[in-house]
């Protein structure tokens, strides 16, 4: 078969290829194409000893005029680590971190610089609860032991239900800041631990501006010990465990939680207030603009200086300067325009920076909590850059450090997608994206729709039903469509944060605090109807310079639910192209669901006789949460919120602190 396709044009192989002789090596085929004119290596590098080294190689080439290294850098004695060649170019005007931070063991995780938070006037949660037994069977289970979590399940104990509370049992170790009316408004005024009347902010050089608002800091001690005494007073039972999966029965009436150790509870109602970790048991919508995150980097401290900086007697929300951009030391307090390219404004050299701010809280004496906060971004803004930012910015306030009593970073995803409501396992707090997108706040909205929440349970369990449709229910109320616009319209706010750069964000900052109170106030709050937030978009273009204006309309035309209120405002022509716009873009549509949506009673039911939920995705873009109350087994299976590999290290991810 081969003959019949022999081609006589190919000449053979032999015919063009020397012979290669029987017995004959490649070493005998490379000897034949020797080149003369290539002389032998041995004759032009020196020759290499048997049992030489290649230092002694090295050593043949040395030059007499590069000097020895020993002559130029200090000797590294025998045993030496790195610490100790570091040590060497110590400078004596650089205190060293010993003294500024408390000492890590050896040893020591991340989870052990946050137990080095403990606080222990905060008694264990099971010396102050009625222990919940493996295989009890309850009417509500909650899962997260954070403010949240306890205080919803005290609610929903108070209408009368069997409730039991599953979580890790840890102090409360975040710092929360709260808006004082709102706080007392939700009866938890008692465990504010210090108030300031006047709450002020900086968004140009030497010029306050005062918001007329009480500003508090929430005691850890006293806030826990507070939820908890309601918890116990209501008849809340708890197991110190962390959830591994939840599962629906093949009736549908119950779902079973299994809990590390292999502990089993059966509950007709879970609710997840575990923060970001209960990610990997819920499911969210499609199509939401991603996530974004605030970010920040704090230090609780004894300082010098900041009663000359600051009026120590107030709150400072905001201070926006550019007071980290290379200032000289003290200079902050002297700038004139002209004098410095930071002067005036402070924009120099600003354009394509993420803005960040000052938020400070005198605590008494010389003690100041200082942070240094990224409002939002999209990537998030790494803690590295705001710890070198504030420190920048304390030595040109020349405001001094002393002691550092506590450390913080805060790691807070906003925005993104809300959860569906057609799910046998609900969700509160920041794990039901309770976060105000353009805020950050949390704790407050939380704590005033609990009881809102407890009710919608309760009355769905007294109707009966399966716990897909009871888990419905308690999502209609907690999500409902007008609440879903609201957000969609918070999101337009953070997307439009995320694109300003920092002369604009200060104008856009001058603009909403000199709104009417009730405006800015219940923007802050959550506070403000679908349609109020529409009149509070109208004011703030109203109100806005003629640079803002630009931003606004150039964001009306692009981004979601601003969109929609132009479509509302706008002339037929106008109208018909934001109509072409909201069908073809992406953004389009999402307002367009948001805002035309059917209501949230008609989505469909699952009847499926077994659920795992623990296999269902998520992307869940929840607040970070301490560890130890998440309730959430990190190990387990199941998909988790994207990392911000960049920005939080896994270590720190799950101790991140939030001061909102």
């Amino acid at each position: 078969m081969q003959a019949s396709k022999q081609d006589s044009k190919q000449p053979a192989i032999a015919s063009l290829l020397p012979a290669l002789a029987p017995g004959s090596s490649m070493d005998a085929l490379v000897a034949s194409k020797q080149d003369s004119k290539q002389p032998a290596i041995a004759s032009l590098l020196p020759a290499l000893a048997p049992g030489s080294s290649v230092d002694a190689l090295v050593a043949s080439k040395q030059d007499s005029k590069q000097p020895a290294i020993a002559s130029l850098l200090p000797a590294l004695a025998p045993g030496s680590s790195m610490d100790a060649l570091v040590a060497s170019k110590q400078d004596s005007k650089q205190p060293a971190i010993a003294s500024l931070l408390p000492a890590l063991a050896p040893g020591s995780s991340v989870d052990a610089l946050v137990a080095s938070k403990q606080d222990s006037k905060q008694p264990a949660i099971a010396s102050l609860l009625p222990a919940l037994a493996p295989g009890s069977s309850v009417d509500a289970l909650v899962v997260g032991c954070g403010p949240a979590g306890i205080y919803l399940a005290a609610q929903l104990a108070e209408k009368g239900l069997k409730v039991g509370l599953v979580g890790p049992d840890g102090p409360f170790v975040n710092n929360y800041g709260v808006w004082v009316d709102e706080f007392k408004a939700l009866g938890m005024g008692g465990t504010l631990e210090r108030e300031f009347s006047e709450t002020f902010c900086y968004f140009q050089e030497k010029k306050e501006t005062r918001v007329g608002r009480a500003y508090g800091r929430v005691s850890r001690r006293l806030l826990r010990e507070h939820l908890l005494k309601l918890a116990a007073a209501a008849g809340v039972q708890y197991m110190a465990a962390a959830v591994e999966d939840i599962q629906v029965a093949g009736d549908g009436a119950t779902a079973t939680v299994t809990c590390s150790g292999g502990a089993a509870l059966s509950s007709r109602l879970v609710t997840l207030a575990s923060g970001q970790a209960a990610g990997r048991f819920l499911r969210y919508e499609d199509g939401a603009p991603t996530v974004a995150a605030q970010t920040a980097y704090g230090i609780e401290a004894e300082v010098q200086g900041y009663h000359e900086a600051y009026d120590s007697s107030s709150m400072l929300f905001m201070d926006y300067r550019r007071h980290h951009s290379g200032l000289w030391d003290g200079a902050a307090r002297h700038l004139e325009p002209g004098l410095h390219p930071n002067a005036g404004e402070g924009l120099w050299g600003s354009s394509e920076e993420v803005p960040s701010f000052l938020y400070a809280m005198p605590l008494g004496g010389n003690r100041v909590f200082l942070e240094e906060t990224c409002l939002v971004a999209k990537p998030a803004l790494p803690f590295a850059v705001l710890k070198r930012r504030l420190e920048r910015r304390l030595a040109a306030m020349n405001v001094k450090v002393n002691k550092v009593h506590e450390e913080e970073w805060s790691y807070i995803p906003v925005g993104g997608p809300l959860p569906v409501g057609d799910q046998p396992c609900t969700a509160f707090g920041a794990a039901a994206n309770l976060v105000h997108p353009a805020t950050g706040f949390s704790v407050s909205r939380s704590l005033r729709q609990a009881p809102e929440f407890a009710a919608a349970a309760a009355a769905a369990l007294a109707a009966g039903g399966s716990v897909q449709q009871v888990s419905s229910a308690v999502w209609q109320q907690l999500w409902s469509k007008e609440r879903r616009q609201q957000a969609a319209f918070h999101v337009f706010g953070m997307e439009l944060l995320t694109q300003l750069d920092l002369a604009a964000t200060n104008d856009f900052f001058k603009t909403f605090f000199a709104l009417p109170d009730y405006y800015w106030r219940g923007f802050l709050g959550s506070n403000l109807s679908s349609v109020q937030l529409l009149v509070f978009a109208f004011l703030t273009f109203l109100y806005a310079p003629v640079g803002i204006k630009a931003k606004l309309v150039s964001h009306l035309i692009t981004v979601k639910v601003f969109a929609f209120l132009t479509f509302m405002y706008a002339p037929v022509g106008i109208k018909a192209k934001l109509v072409s716009h909201l069908i073809t873009d992406p953004a389009g549509k999402y307002l367009i669901d948001r805002y035309l949506a059917q209501d949230d009673s008609s989505s469909t039911t699952i009847t499926s006789s077994s659920s795992s939920i623990s296999s269902q995705s998520a992307a869940a873009p929840s607040s970070s949460s301490n560890a130890k109350g998440n309730g959430v087994s990190a190990s387990s299976n199941g998909s988790s919120a994207p990392e911000q590999e960049a920005v939080l290290p896994a270590a720190v991810a799950a101790d991140a602190s939030s001061s909102r």
